[in-house]
């Protein structure tokens, strides 16, 4: 692979294995990466951020993933990242649910990181919309 990354990415994980293995594999191709293990700290992180990896399944002490992905996509103030989802919820049903409230990709658990890294350099070339 190429290092031809650019533009800001926020993988949002309540596990730190997953979100430290994301962030190395985008860091390794350019992108500047941030971090958040919450839905919540999430949306106080995402103003500037060109895509968001989301795992739908958050922790229940704060907003879950749909309802992150959905403000996400809704909420001009947030600027309207292009998502990934990258998640466990494997089903055809929640997948579904996840395209109709917005994700650009999804990706399910256990993944390659290649493909997690492609598709963030996929949505990052995108212009915004």
């Amino acid at each position: 692979m190429n290092n031809s990354g650019s533009g800001r990415v926020l993988v949002v994980d309540d596990s730190d294995t997953i979100r430290t293995l994301i962030r190395i594999n985008l860091e390794l191709e350019g992108f500047e990466v941030q971090e958040a293990d919450s839905g919540a700290r999430c949306l106080e992180l995402v103003p500037g951020t060109d895509v968001v990896t989301l795992d739908l399944l958050l922790p229940e002490t704060g907003p879950g993933g749909l309802d992150v992905l959905r403000r996400l996509k809704r909420d001009p103030a947030l600027g309207r990242p292009r998502v990934v989802v990258v998640t466990a919820a494997a089903l055809p049903e929640d997948r579904r649910l996840g395209e109709s409230a917005g994700a650009d990709a999804y990706i399910t658990k256990p993944f390659e990181p290649v493909d997690l890294v492609d598709a963030v350099r996929e949505l990052a070339s995108r212009p915004v919309t």
